[in-house]
């Protein structure tokens, strides 16, 4: 994944992950994965309600992607249940 990070910043991207765990859990999990981007702490869920990434019939996110282009337009989204597996 650090290498996808690298790639995907060198082209001018920001990556950043949103999730509705606290920003202590946020920051343990940076920690451990030795995470390179920031953990944005979305505990309403207002951000991951509006792009659609809410988990159905649960109060979490689903794990997925957006890329956003520099105007704010959606360029792709995609939720992958299986996101470590296949972020490579």
């Amino acid at each position: 994944m650090a290498t996808r990070v690298r790639d995907i910043t060198r082209e001018g991207a920001a990556v950043f992950a949103v999730s509705n765990d606290t920003p202590e859990v946020q920051r343990r999990l940076a920690e451990e994965l030795k995470l390179t981007f920031p953990l944005l702490s979305d505990r309403r869920m207002n951000v991951i309600s509006a792009y659609g990434m809410k988990a159905d019939g649960m109060d979490m996110a689903d794990m997925a992607y957006v890329v956003i282009d520099r105007t704010g337009r959606i360029r792709s989204r995609q939720i992958d249940r299986r996101f470590g597996e296949n972020v490579e």
